[in-house]
């Protein structure tokens, strides 16, 4: 028979186990606003926590990292986690992993190998606008310009119907979001907390009037 410490001992490891996947999502939702907010300097610091302390075998995060660091001009290193993260998404077939794995080819110059994941990734899912801007641009890169074109003009069409949102605006959103998520209480959270507070100020200070939000929500 288990006994009554040992059951509240197994409970208190579920909620902090709950707990800690509550605070990674949290905090990778927050590194992928960094992306669009263009704060690559915070979004390394986030991206490198969130493989060190959540899920190292997470394809987007090594994505997300590996723009930072080209983004900082650390090529060498880019291009380490562009490379991790193209074996990452090539694990999958999903649509959203053939289009960023396809991106992680095009930057590392596979352009072949990047027309082909785009053009997969089309087929599955034909009404996702960035994935014909994507293959319009591999398709040029290896010299099939009739296609390259085609594919442009689709991508056009779609997004005159349908615009898209300002990036910073959908970075502010969801930094806003996953402003939530953070609990001082938490090691993991309580140790970037002060981090993307500083941030979430001073890109509401930049972007808020113009994205239509005023309100800092934070718990």
């Amino acid at each position: 028979m288990v006994s009554l410490s040992r059951v509240k001992f197994i409970n208190r490891i579920k909620i902090l186990s709950i707990n800690m996947d509550a605070a990674c999502t949290s905090l990778y939702k927050l590194a992928e606003a960094t992306i669009c907010l263009r704060r690559y300097d915070i979004g390394k610091i986030l991206y490198e926590k969130y493989l060190n302390l959540c899920s190292s075998d997470n394809p987007g995060a090594w994505h997300g990292l590996a723009i930072c660091l080209e983004m900082a001009k650390q090529r060498e290193e880019a291009n380490k986690a562009y490379k991790k993260a193209l074996q990452l998404h090539l694990r999958h077939n999903d649509p959203s992993n053939l289009l960023w794995g396809g991106w992680c080819a095009l930057k590392l110059g596979m352009y072949e190998l990047a027309y082909e994941l785009f053009k997969e990734s089309a087929m599955k899912d034909p009404n996702y606008a960035y994935t014909w801007h994507s293959l319009a641009i591999a398709a040029m890169r290896i010299g099939r310009r009739e296609e390259a074109e085609e594919a442009m003009v689709r991508y056009r069409s779609m997004v005159s119907r349908k615009p898209y949102d300002k990036r910073e605006c959908e970075g502010l959103r969801m930094l806003m979001e996953a402003v939530s998520g953070i609990n001082s209480d938490n090691s993991l959270m309580s140790e970037v907390r002060e981090l993307v507070i500083n941030l979430l100020g001073q890109s509401m200070d930049k972007y808020g009037a113009e994205c239509g939000l005023h309100e800092i929500h934070e718990s």
